[in-house]
């Protein structure tokens, strides 16, 4: 099998990339006449109309390329993926045509996971140790797992405020478990994180620098789904296989790190909103992460730059010191460790400010 995973996953990776860089321009030029685009506003800082449609060309991109280089691999998880992926663009679609109110969207959220976790049985099944916990009850790792899908779903939803972010995470998580997938033995799935990577490559040159596009919920909530997916496959495939790579207790620490921007502003974001502020989660404002590092003078491409290294840091982290650290101690270091990053924009921001409350002058 190793003999011939070189090369249809890398034409899966070139068709995905092919298919969304000319889908773009005709999703553009598309929304322009039907004057399907975003206006700016108070929060919406961008200065010209954009199309939020960009998840269609993601879509495309990805998911034809995926099915036609993975006919070959019987999987019985890949029916309950396809289903639940175009229940999920579905909603996307039509939140970024007619915006649904928060319940509507989490409704078609949970429809789709919940295929993916019951029929399709990628779900948590063990914390491995964690916290002294080994396997769970069926209906424990159910609800569990519907946290984590939720959460991160909603978790790209939340990052995907500044050009090029989302992308870039995306791009990451699916380059970082393509190599354990090959090393796995896993080619499903290695051509659907191949395919994944591919889309978000070509979609990046028309969203970092002078976005032309958004991703909108339906590119941002595809993304969120299969960095999800591809975590739980990943402890999944690294518990079965009999060259386990990490520690099973460490490949949950691992996994992680791989989605740890978006998990960290979404914790922070949320904590903020209900218990200090008394609000809705899903209340839109300018507490994230991002914000912050747009409000210290950083470029679109610059703060995205700044968050995508932090993230491949925090990565290298957790894998280095994985020798040298119980689980417990690793998750709790790059929690630590994540956290203190996520406040340093916070902390210039206000520094400044009150650098310039002393400094202007009484009248």
């Amino acid at each position: 099998m190793k003999a011939l995973l070189p090369y249809y996953p890398l034409f899966a990776f070139l068709a995905a990339f092919v298919i969304t860089y000319f889908s773009v321009p005709a999703i553009i030029r598309l929304s322009l006449v039907k004057k399907l685009y975003d206006q700016p506003d108070d929060r919406k800082k961008h200065a010209s109309r954009i199309t939020p449609l960009g998840g269609i060309a993601i879509f495309g991109g990805l998911i034809i390329p995926f099915i036609f280089f993975s006919a070959h691999l019987i999987n019985p998880t890949l029916n309950s993926v396809l289903v639940a992926l175009f229940v999920l663009f579905i909603t996307g679609v039509k939140d970024d045509l007619y915006p649904l109110v928060p319940y509507k969207k989490l409704l078609g959220q949970i429809l789709a996971v919940g295929i993916v976790i019951l029929q399709g049985d990628i779900r948590l099944e063990r914390f491995y140790g964690l916290f002294g916990i080994w396997d769970l009850p069926f209906w424990v790792s159910v609800a569990i797992s519907f946290i984590f899908f939720l959460g991160i779903i909603n978790s790209f939803n939340f990052i995907d405020g500044i050009n090029g972010l989302s992308s870039s995470i995306g791009i990451l998580f699916s380059l970082v478990y393509a190599g354990w997938f090959y090393y796995l033995d896993q080619p499903l799935f290695l051509v659907l994180a191949l395919c994944i990577a591919g889309s978000q490559m070509a979609f990046l040159r028309y969203n970092l620098i002078n976005a032309k596009i958004f991703m909108g919920d339906s590119g941002s909530m595809i993304l969120g789904f299969f960095g999800a997916l591809l975590s739980i496959y990943f402890l999944q495939a690294n518990e079965r296989t009999s060259e386990t790579v990490l520690l099973h207790i460490d490949a949950v620490v691992f996994a992680l790190s791989v989605l740890i921007i978006p998990i960290i502003d979404t914790l922070r974001v949320v904590f903020l909103r209900v218990f200090i502020l008394k609000r809705s989660p899903f209340s839109a404002d300018r507490n994230h992460i991002h914000h912050a590092l747009l409000d210290i003078g950083l470029s679109h491409v610059s703060a995205t730059a700044a968050l995508f290294f932090s993230n491949v840091f925090l990565i290298a982290f957790t894998y280095f010191l994985n020798p040298y650290l119980r689980a417990s101690y690793l998750l709790l270091s790059l929690s630590l460790l994540a956290l203190a990053l996520s406040q340093v924009p916070f902390v210039i921001k206000k520094s400044r400010k009150k650098s310039s409350a002393a400094t202007t002058p009484n009248i």
